[in-house]
């Protein structure tokens, strides 16, 4: 058997060529690599709460005064369906109150402002005083929440306006009004013209994703092919490059072809929101027409490292932004990885995967890092959707002119580029009704990121000696570091769900085979909880599948973001085997219509009372409540108590047991003596966790999972001193956001030691 070994020789010798080649390219990309650690973690140019060295600072929710130049517009829905003016002003300055004296204004950057009119709103350009209500950009309190804080600061945006009110405004910046209008009457021709597809064509020809209908959204994104709603390389080398190439075949000088075909593309990417993927393609036009005016040779790698370092300095938030990674790395698996498949395979079928491949090769870790799933079909969708894209632009574009003069002609323009649309939804929907149709990864750590890049830069530097077997078999480890975590605890997440609760219980052993448990998960507080909380917590930790789902009992705050698994589509991600509910004499009717629910969506229903066990994920829970006669009284007072507890962790789960109810339930059930872990009983309530209970409790973590700033008090001041009067460490919710204990097996229960690590997503305790 022919045995294949790693060549040093020709990991050296593709080491010391591409050092030979490529001085520019390897100059920008340290300074690249320099700026992004420099700027990496960077505060926020405004702080709450607390000065910072120009005092630039003031209390969230305060009433402030701003002044900036209006950049973009966009028109939205708010969660009541009414219309809602954003606007983003740059170069603001800031005073607190009313105030206007010249001295109390303060540097801001960029500042979101919530328009309480929707008419009459200002233009582009436009030098506006506003007034509102000050409010800080949510971070990120779940691991795969959404980061709020990082994705406005990467558009140089500090912190939003609410109820924004423009008081002053003073017209200016002709330009941009100029094109802001161009884009209004492009608007308002595309919706005549283009009918129930009009959105998707804003957001082709125009970038704007206002009007573009969440489920075509959600519908592109599941297929794999979403890069063809935002301005990138396409719109560029169709629209620059055409028109540059028409110009010089009617015979217009080289240098005057390249200004007016980069200054209307300039304008174009302007007009069109200038996102990192439009500002990239457009800095290498711009690279590419000044190489051959100036009639020297053009490397694409060379343009690229180069716009990456000027839109690095200009732009530091992009650098950590998905849109400029998977932008660039599209590039660079085109540049770097392609021509090594290329040289090992031949042939027009094959090299219609290969750049595909290429490209997936190098954006792989970034989508898994963004979105924690990979549509597995959509190389087969990108084969023809590409291609296809280039006649529905030209089409999209003719309909656009003609409906300008005529917009009956501008319809019938429209008709090819309707139909391919349509089959492009088609084409989702049936990738998406196949079996594993989107793979669920998780969230890479940095570890695995290491490993990844390791691999692939081993692949491009022995480019010369590679086999078939070689590159395939570099390529299986690099999906393997991806998808295998290295380092498995057991661990229990107590989500930051607002006003509720949402517990996540993982064995070790079940850290790769995707199964999980789960106590409750609800919330008052906050909207559409499983698509924006639950959903992407369990897909960022490769949970499919939900063994057992413990509902402790019926309020909205501890089972509406179940319901909405349930109902919604994230049952297709993940799975929900069986739910338990409390064994109570008499169901009410919420009850009922939850069972009614499961039963619906083919998920089996089960319950439990005081004593009886089950095992699951690498815990065992023992029912400690209700009784028998646990359903003659209130919700709350029926909760169902659960203890778990394996070789290395215990914890007590409380519900909304509390006050009375809890007094009897301590005189009727024997509990453990010293326990790891107490999610403590309503939220931290007043009359929770009463100073018998924690004596003969004994835990060492006490966790309290409420809202911010809620309407009923939670967490008690009372009973938070009792908590820490009992000699536990108390860890909540608003404060770190979501608590992960994680649990080292050490031979014993109990025997592990906790250290407190604070981060963004919340809180870790080992």
């Amino acid at each position: 058997m022919k045995r294949y070994k790693i060549s040093k020789r020709g990991a050296a010798e593709g080491l010391c060529a591409f050092c030979k080649r490529y001085t520019l390219c390897k100059f920008c990309f340290c300074m690249l690599a320099i700026l992004a650690l420099t700027t990496w973690k960077q505060p926020p140019p405004v702080s709450f709460g607390m000065e910072t060295g120009d005092g630039a600072s003031f209390e969230d929710a305060e009433n402030i005064t701003a002044s900036g130049v209006v950049g973009d517009i966009q028109e939205k829905e708010n969660g009541r369906g009414q219309k809602q003016i954003l606007l983003s002003l740059q170069s603001a300055v800031f005073c607190s109150g009313n105030s206007t004296q010249k001295t109390e204004w303060k540097k801001a950057g960029g500042i979101l402002c919530y328009l309480k009119e929707t008419k009459g709103y200002p233009a582009p350009g436009d030098r506006v005083v506003v007034t509102g209500r000050a409010q800080r950009f949510r971070q990120s309190r779940n691991p795969g929440g959404f980061d709020e804080e990082a994705y406005y600061r990467g558009r140089g945006l500090s912190f939003s306006l609410k109820k924004a009110k423009v008081v002053r405004r003073y017209a200016g910046g002709g330009c941009r009004r100029v094109l802001f209008g161009v884009r209004t009457d492009m608007t308002r021709v595309l919706e005549e013209v283009c009918g129930s597809d009009s959105g998707i064509m804003q957001a082709m020809l125009l970038g704007d994703k206002t009007f573009l209908e969440a489920d075509t959204k959600k519908l592109y994104q599941d297929g794999g092919i979403s890069h063809i709603l935002a301005i990138s390389g396409l719109h560029i080398s169709f629209l620059g490059m055409g028109l540059y190439r028409f110009l010089k075949r009617m015979y217009a000088p080289v240098p005057a072809a390249g200004i007016i075909s980069g200054t209307l593309l300039f304008s174009y990417v302007v007009m069109s929101g200038a996102s990192p993927s439009a500002c990239r393609a457009c800095a290498m036009f711009v690279l590419s027409l000044l190489a051959d005016s100036l009639g020297r040779s053009y490397e694409r790698l060379t343009a690229l490292s180069f716009s990456a370092l000027l839109f690095g300095a200009f732009h530091p938030g992009w650098l950590s932004q998905s849109g400029f990674l998977l932008s660039y790395g599209a590039i660079l698996g085109l540049e770097l990885v392609y021509p090594v498949f290329t040289q090992l395979w031949e042939g027009k079928a094959a090299k219609l995967f290969l750049g595909g491949v290429s490209v997936t090769v190098i954006t792989f870790p970034v989508l898994l890092t963004s979105f924690f799933t990979f549509p597995v079909y959509s190389f087969f969708l990108n084969l023809f959707v590409i291609p296809l894209m280039s006649v529905v632009m030209a089409f999209g574009l003719l309909a656009l002119f003609a409906g300008f003069f005529s917009v009956p002609l501008g319809k019938l323009l429209f008709v090819p580029a309707h139909g391919i649309l349509w089959l492009f939804e088609e084409a989702c929907r049936a990738s998406r009704s196949l079996p594993g149709s989107l793979w669920v990864m998780g969230k890479p750590s940095a570890l695995q990121l290491i490993l990844y890049t390791g691999l692939i830069i081993l692949l491009f530097l022995e480019r010369r000696y590679i086999t078939k077997f070689y590159a395939v078999l570099l390529l299986c480890c690099g999906v393997w570091v991806l998808h295998t975590p290295f380092l498995t605890t057991d661990t229990v997440t107590v989500l930051d769900v607002g006003q509720g609760d949402g517990i996540v219980l993982r064995g070790r052993e079940n850290c790769g085979d995707g199964r999980a448990v789960m106590i409750d998960g609800g919330s008052s507080s906050e909207t559409k909880l499983g698509k924006y909380t639950l959903l992407p917590y369990l897909k960022s930790q490769k949970i499919t599948e939900l063994s057992f789902v413990f509902l402790t009992h019926m309020d909205a705050d501890h089972i509406n973001g179940i319901e909405e698994l349930i109902e919604t589509k994230g049952a297709e991600v993940v799975r929900i085997r069986t739910l338990v509910l409390p064994r109570l004499p008499q169901m009410d009717e919420e009850y009922i219509r939850i069972v009614n629910r499961a039963q619906r969506a083919g998920i089996r229903v089960c319950t439990m009372r005081a004593g009886e066990t089950l095992s699951a994920c690498g815990f065992s829970f023992v029912c400690l409540h209700p009784d028998e006669s646990g359903g003659q009284r209130d919700r709350n007072a029926s909760s169902l108590v659960l203890y778990a507890e394996n070789d290395s962790f215990s914890a007590l789960f409380m519900g909304d047991l509390d006050g009375e109810a809890e007094r009897e339930f301590l005189n009727n059930v024997r509990l453990p003596h010293g326990i790891d872990l107490l999610k403590v009983g309503h939220h931290g309530s007043r009359e929770s966790s009463c100073p018998e209970f924690l004596k003969r409790l004994r835990p060492r973590t006490a966790v309290i999972s409420c809202g911010a700033n809620n309407r009923y008090g939670h967490p008690a001041p009372e009973t938070v001193e009792r908590l820490k009067s009992a000699g536990c460490s108390v860890l909540t919710t608003p404060e770190y956001g979501a608590v992960i204990v994680k649990a080292k097996a050490r031979g014993r229960a109990y025997g592990y030691k906790m250290v407190l690590v604070e981060r963004k997503a919340g809180c870790v305790v080992e």
